[in-house]
């Protein structure tokens, strides 16, 4: 599963580089050193908040689920 559709789109939109730039970072194409550093920096920060949100979905599963368990357990 990816974090994203289109990383590339992302990353570009996130760093303010190019898709061209942001698509050499990712093939590991040589770029200047302040464009690979806004790359890194945007996918890093890019996966942190997938994480985040993805973490509260995780929590209100596991709240719906044990809600729905406790009121089987009741009815039976």
């Amino acid at each position: 599963m990816s974090l994203f559709d289109n990383p590339t789109t992302e990353v570009a939109n996130r760093s303010g580089r190019s898709q061209p730039t942001v698509s050499k970072f990712f093939n590991e194409v040589t770029i200047r050193q302040k464009s690979w550093m806004s790359c890194y920096e945007a996918c890093l920060e890019l996966v942190e908040e997938q994480e985040a949100k993805l973490k509260k979905l995780y929590e209100k599963s596991n709240k719906l689920i044990s809600k729905d368990e406790s009121a089987i357990k009741k009815e039976q």
